[in-house]
Formats: C-alpha cells, structure tokens, sequence
C-alpha cells in the first residue's frame, strides 16, 4: 500500500507515470550497466519478475497467514 501512494504522488508531483520514468532512466541504466561495476542491478533490472501492487500484497498477505498459521499450529 505503501508503495502504491508514493508512486502515486510521484505521478501527481511530476506528471510522469510509471511507464515514463522507467523509460527515462532505461538509456542511464544501460550505460551504468555496460561499465560491468553493477552485475546484480542488472540482473535484477533485466530478469526480474516486476510485480504490480496487488500481487505484492497479496503474496506479502499470503506470508503473514501462513505464519500466523503456523505459530496456532505449533
């Protein structure tokens, strides 16, 4: 949720979505990345699954049950 108003009011701030942004910094990015200093940025950047807020929340949600589960449990 947290996540979801900050990039909101960034949008609101900057009038540039999230799309944009990424766009903008994507050349910086490439460059910072062919010096080879960054291997795990990159791959992160690159590979990464890039989920959207409700499938954070839910697998953050999916967490939390599950522990709350497993200490009635135990």
């Amino acid at each position: 949720m947290r996540r979801e108003v900050a990039e909101r009011g960034a949008e609101r701030a900057t009038g540039t979505d999230e799309k944009r942004w990424q766009a903008s910094l994507g050349p910086h990015l490439e460059r910072a990345f062919a010096t080879g200093r960054f291997p795990a940025l990159a791959t992160v950047v690159r590979d990464a699954d890039h989920l959207d807020a409700d499938h954070t929340f839910r697998i953050g949600l999916d967490f939390r049950l599950d522990g709350i589960e497993a200490r009635l449990a135990g």
